[in-house]
């Protein structure tokens, strides 16, 4: 491993890495421990953004579905471990500018971590979508709906002509290959942010509708 910063002990503190190579991983402190510690998170490569993530929620549940875990493989911070982001598909060679916003006063370690040569980057951004609203998504791999208690349904078109509406507590059984908690298999500590995987590419779009709740923030990838 190669350490590439150091997390100051003050909530809320930026660290700013300027590196002229972009790692495969960004892992922060002790992987096997419960969350990141971020607030937020961000990656420039040549000078384009290629991830923002805002929300502690949000960055942990993106560093679980990249290694498909649940939030039962993970109570009480046992289990896989899932506190890294995987940021590109391998090492690459190009300026690169992090951002990391410390959400506790632990001054975790940053490391950047490759095994491969890499060509692209990964790619997250988030959309709110606001209460009783609706927002479609397409050409993506993954999303992260987050505060599903606010959505009112999920309409998903499968690129065989299927197309049918969800509630958020269905989409688990959809997906239910991809990881094997009981009741709702959602992500982040509070286990309240569901998973849509598309890297088969058998979703041709997806629209998320909401209630009167609140807004929900959707992470988007592509990789």
């Amino acid at each position: 491993m190669s350490q590439i910063g150091t997390m100051g002990t003050t909530p809320g503190e930026t660290l700013t890495l300027n590196l002229p190579y972009t790692p495969q991983f960004i892992s922060v402190g002790n992987t096997y421990a419960g969350t990141l510690e971020l607030t937020n998170f961000s990656v420039s490569i040549n000078g384009q953004e290629t991830i923002n993530l805002v929300g502690a929620d949000n960055i942990d549940s993106v560093g679980q579905a990249r290694r498909q875990v649940n939030a039962q493989d993970n109570a009480g911070g046992a289990g896989l471990p899932y506190t890294y982001l995987e940021i590109t598909d391998g090492f690459i060679s190009a300026p690169t500018l992090i951002r990391l916003t410390n959400e506790g006063s632990n001054a975790n370690i940053v490391y950047g971590v490759s095994k491969a040569v890499g060509t692209a980057p990964y790619r997250y951004s988030q959309f709110t979508v606001n209460a009783t609203s609706n927002q479609e998504f397409s050409d993506f791999d993954s999303i992260l709906l987050n505060d599903s208690a606010s959505i009112d349904s999920v309409e998903i078109q499968w690129v065989d002509g299927y197309k049918d509406r969800y509630n958020y507590l269905e989409l688990p059984v959809l997906f239910g290959d991809m990881y094997s908690a009981n009741n709702q298999s959602m992500f982040s500590a509070s286990g309240d942010i569901s998973y849509i995987n598309n890297e088969d590419g058998n979703i041709a779009n997806m629209t998320v509708y909401t209630n009167a709740t609140s807004s929900v923030t959707c992470t988007v990838g592509r990789i």
